[in-house]
Parts: C-alpha cells; sequence; structure tokens
C-alpha cells in the first residue's frame, strides 16, 4: 500500500510566499522537510494508522438507499460519511489531504495519473485469476534506495491460480 509504504518517504520545497502553521509563520523561501511517511501513519489522519483497511476509502454499494453488505459492488467514500453501523470495525473516512505518496499541489508526481490508472488495470487482470499472499512471517522493512524506498530483501509471495 502506498499509504504505509510511500515510494518517496520525504520531500523537500521551497516556500514562494510565508505561509502561517498553528502559531508559526513560515517566510518566503524557506525550505520545507515534508515527512510523507509520518503524515501518513499519523492517527490523526488515519484512525489505526498501521493496518491496511480499504474501507478507508470505499464502501458497499448502497441499492435502492438499502445497505446491502452482501453487494459486490464498491464506491468511492465521501469524506463526510457518517457510521453507518454502530459495530467495533468502524473506521472513519481516510483523509484525502494527508495521503501524499504521489506529493501534492503544483509540483506533485507528473505521472500520478498514469501510475493510478495502470496499476489499476494491471492489479484487476491479474487478481481476477491470480491469489497473492506473502510468505508466513514476513515483515516488511523499507530501506531508502536514493530518493525512494523499497523493501529490504524483496517481499516474498505465494502466488496460486485461482480456481473458479
Amino acid at each position: 500500500t502506498l499509504r504505509l509504504f510511500p515510494s518517496a518517504p520525504s520531500t523537500s520545497r521551497l516556500l514562494n510566499r510565508p505561509i502561517k502553521l498553528s502559531d508559526c509563520e513560515l517566510p518566503a523561501d524557506t525550505k520545507v522537510f515534508v515527512p510523507i511517511w509520518c503524515i501518513q501513519r499519523n492517527p490523526s489522519n488515519f484512525p489505526r494508522p498501521l493496518e491496511f483497511l480499504p474501507e478507508r476509502w470505499a464502501r458497499r454499494k448502497k441499492i435502492n438507499g438499502n445497505d446491502d453488505f452482501g453487494s459486490h459492488e464498491w464506491e468511492e467514500r465521501p469524506e463526510d460519511d457518517t457510521c453507518e453501523n454502530s459495530n467495533d470495525d468502524y473506521i472513519s473516512p481516510a483523509n484525502r489531504e494527508a495521503f501524499v505518496a504521489f506529493s501534492a499541489g503544483a509540483r506533485n508526481c507528473v505521472g500520478k495519473k498514469l501510475a493510478i490508472q495502470e496499476s489499476v488495470t494491471l492489479l484487476a487482470i491479474l487478481l481476477r485469476n491470480l491469489k497473492f499472499n506473502t510468505v508466513p512471517g514476513y515483515v516488511p522493512n523499507p530501506v531508502r534506495a536514493g530518493p525512494i524506498q523499497k523493501p529490504e530483501r524483496g517481499m516474498p509471495m505465494i502466488i496460486q491460480q485461482r480456481h473458479n
């Protein structure tokens, strides 16, 4: 997941105008460090931050205004989505402004849209026919590789054909 393991764990920007952050004003021409890794693991941005929870971003589609939890159709979850049920597994919607794996603003990654489109297409093709699981006991240990990061010793997977 790009939220937990962003390609670039940090970036920096040179402010072209002054900005105010809380009680601090930063003048123009200040170099600002953006800790993407920390922002995307901060519980105030993503409750239960170390868990992979697709429900942060999507929910099962409602059919005729009713919740159909047996539905296989999903839709993007609005940020103002309220608690649909009061069980202990409820997770609030994702803070989209805190997801900065591709950076943000005018200088964001030029390949962001293409990367997302290609990855969704490729994933759909692969998941239609294959099951992917990490090797039991595998724990990712990201290391810096220049400006990006990668798993220290790769990511050992068990890949099995789906039997439909």
